[in-house]
């Protein structure tokens, strides 16, 4: 038999798919803390890990470790060279949610641009004369910049040029231009690029300062939307909330941030009426947690059977 630890709830179809395996022993943790994780490795054959970070101490204790299997594709909290050391894959569930991600992006810009919050409260608090204001906006003919132009960024375009966005990208990875015959203009220079945006969507992979300070917040223009649904360290919250508070940018949208939960009762950014926020569920809906569920409890499976998807691994040096 093997134990298989899942580190919190996730979509009942993949409880459902490894509870199916005959050599499976499946225990749903009550929680998803890190306390708790903590406290149930020592006897685990496979993890289904969430949010948890997981460091060489836990590594350590994890003594019959055979497959670390991520519920998503991030994995900026896990120690890497300890499992590969060790000959433990690390898998993540492959391209499951950028399309959630990519709609999520949009939702919060049309909400923006829209100002729907406050036209709600117009009705909600009868302040129907407050309609002739103007303060929502077409995304058609607006400059869109995306940070970061892989799977989700590209989508994020796909969907915004429908909507008659103008597209640039800023990727200094992104060596293909195929993308200029649909008229989206290619950056080199990330300052350029974001003293001429009216809206920014941050997509990029986790970098070690922040895209957005108090630098880059100087450059841009006084009605610019930011919006990130990527990584919380992508922004320095502070410097944001004091562009906010002082109007040097329009409005921002934050799925993510660094340190989650969030502080609300500390970071003064949550008492300001010109930006919304998400319980990074980006990638987190009905359909995509059922993806995310079943990709990530097959890729158990496979590992204890033998039969591991190498597309899916991480630390491919570790097989």
């Amino acid at each position: 038999m093997y134990k298989i630890i899942v580190a919190g709830k996730i979509h009942s179809h993949g409880i459902n798919l490894l509870k199916q395996v005959n050599n499976f022993d499946v225990f749903v943790l009550p929680d998803a803390t890190q306390e708790t994780l903590e406290q149930n490795l020592e006897e685990a054959d496979a993890i289904l890990l969430r949010l948890q970070s997981f460091d060489k101490k836990m590594i350590e204790n994890s003594r019959k470790l055979k497959i670390l299997s991520r519920n998503g594709v991030g994995f900026d909290r896990i120690d890497i060279p300890e499992l590969t050391k060790r000959n433990i894959p690390l898998t993540i569930v492959g391209d499951v949610n950028s399309s959630s991600v990519a709609e999520h992006t949009i939702m919060f810009i049309l909400n923006l641009l829209k100002n729907s919050k406050i036209h709600d409260e117009m009705v909600r608090k009868r302040r129907w004369q407050d309609r002739d204001q103007l303060i929502s906006n077409d995304f058609a003919g607006r400059e869109l910049l995306i940070v970061g132009y892989g799977r989700i960024g590209q989508k994020v375009a796909s969907i915004a040029s429908a909507f008659g966005a103008n597209i640039s990208i800023y990727d200094p990875y992104y060596k293909n231009s195929y993308e200029t015959y649909n008229n989206y203009k290619f950056y080199n220079d990330i300052d350029e690029a974001l003293s001429n945006a009216n809206i920014i969507s941050l997509h990029a992979p986790g970098t070690e300062k922040p895209i957005i300070g108090e630098k880059e917040l100087n450059l841009l223009q006084g009605d610019c939307i930011i919006v990130n649904t990527s990584r919380g360290s992508h922004i320095d919250l502070s410097a944001l909330s004091d562009a906010l508070l002082k109007n040097k940018i329009r409005s921002a949208g934050l799925d993510v941030f660094p340190d989650e939960p969030p502080q609300t009762d500390v970071e003064k950014i949550f008492q300001l009426d010109n930006i919304i926020f998400s319980p990074h569920i980006a990638g987190l809906n009905n359909e995509c947690a059922s993806r995310m569920a079943m990709n990530s409890a097959q890729n158990i499976i496979d590992a204890l059977n033998g039969s591991i998807k190498e597309e899916y691994v991480v630390n491919k040096e570790a097989l």
